[in-house]
């Protein structure tokens, strides 16, 4: 970041290119009003996850047969909770947004 007058800007380095580049967008979003910013989507997350019932009983059968065992993980299962909420989330994620 860094301020010009009363603005502050947003600046980084491009990862291959190593210039400095600016983007439109992260100017005007800075110039914005300084209200709070709130993420909704861990509450949309927690919310969703109770309509996943049988993947996260899998997912959690599945930690505790690793812990018994000591080697492993439970990826799959992990996966297939997340795409389950993710589908959940996805339609209202954007929904509140101004």
């Amino acid at each position: 970041f860094f301020r010009h007058g009363d603005q502050t800007y947003t600046l980084w380095l491009h990862p291959i290119h190593h210039h400095v580049r600016f983007s439109k967008q992260a100017l005007s979003l800075v110039t914005m009003s300084e209200e709070e910013v709130v993420d909704h989507l861990p509450a949309l997350k927690k919310e969703c996850a109770k309509h996943c019932p049988a993947q996260k009983k899998e997912y959690d059968a599945c930690v505790n047969r690793i812990a018994k065992l000591g080697e492993g993980d439970c990826e799959g299962w992990y996966f297939d909770l997340l795409h389950c909420v993710d589908h959940c989330v996805a339609p209202k994620a954007f929904k509140g947004l101004k």
